[in-house]
């Protein structure tokens, strides 16, 4: 994508999908076009003449540890699909394009964050592009969120796309314990830990009220970020019966084979 027209455009979409307000933020076509022209990807789905999608990342430098040298790789700030095309493949086809344009520059790695709770999402990241969450960060962009999550804590899980992974098997639903499986608790499968939330966070928000669902998002995010601290990564998040999904963890040196360790 190039041209001011273009970009604009880009600025439109997301304004009309984020459902922001006045004060919610948004982007300008100079950021996008400065990113486009400085290591960054700006990249845009068409119908006919429509834009229907895009996605933005930049450059990022990873923080060198142990010695080891530092990583190049893209932060993906955001990816948006026009509500009347979400569900037919344009969000994935943006993050193949955005893998391919990485790799033709030598980059191996992309990043980029998404709310917890809202399990479609988690479920496209991991089991169907293989990413992998190894970081948590609690209320990354404030206590109130914004937009249609206006009112929300902003947690947010970082996920890594290692594009030179092999490819990972999606994720299969786990047996149920005695009892079955409740929203916000903790299970043992061998070495793996599944994690159990509502299948659809704003469905929850509005039948049991934002109180009870802060209530459970505080109760997951301390699961979340003890596995994580533990050395556990999410690699899968799948549905389950009576409106429910799992995440499956499981040890973080298992998630990356081909990552050498120290």
């Amino acid at each position: 994508m190039d041209g001011p027209l273009e970009m604009a455009d880009c600025v439109a979409l997301y304004e009309r999908v984020m459902g922001l307000r006045p004060g919610d933020g948004s982007l300008n076509p100079r950021l996008l076009t400065a990113l486009q022209h400085n290591s960054g990807l700006v990249l845009g789905a068409y119908l006919g003449d429509d834009l229907v999608g895009f996605t933005y990342s930049f450059l990022a430098r990873e923080k060198a540890t142990d010695g080891n040298d530092s990583r190049l790789y893209q932060y993906s700030q955001l990816a948006v699909v026009a509500h009347e095309r979400q569900g037919l493949g344009i969000g994935r086809l943006l993050k193949l394009g955005q893998r391919e344009r990485c790799l033709a520059e030598g980059t191996t790695l992309i990043r980029w964050a998404y709310d917890p709770m809202q399990t479609r999402n988690a479920h496209f990241n991991l089991d169907v592009l293989g990413a992998v969450v190894d970081s948590f960060k609690s209320a990354m962009y404030g206590t109130s969120g914004f937009g249609a999550a206006t009112g929300e804590s902003t947690d947010r899980f970082i996920v890594s796309w290692h594009l030179d992974d092999p490819a990972r098997p999606a994720g299969t639903a786990p047996a149920a314990p005695p009892g079955g499986h409740h929203a916000g608790e903790m299970y043992h499968d061998g070495e793996d830990r599944i994690v159990v939330l509502p299948d659809d966070w704003h469905r929850l928000r509005a039948e049991t009220g934002p109180e009870h669902a802060a209530r459970l998002r505080g109760r997951l995010s301390g699961t979340f970020a003890r596995l994580l601290a533990d050395r556990y990564a999410a690699v899968s998040c799948v549905r389950l019966p009576d409106g429910l999904a799992a995440y499956r963890f499981i040890p973080r040196a298992a998630a990356h084979p081909t990552i050498p360790r120290p």
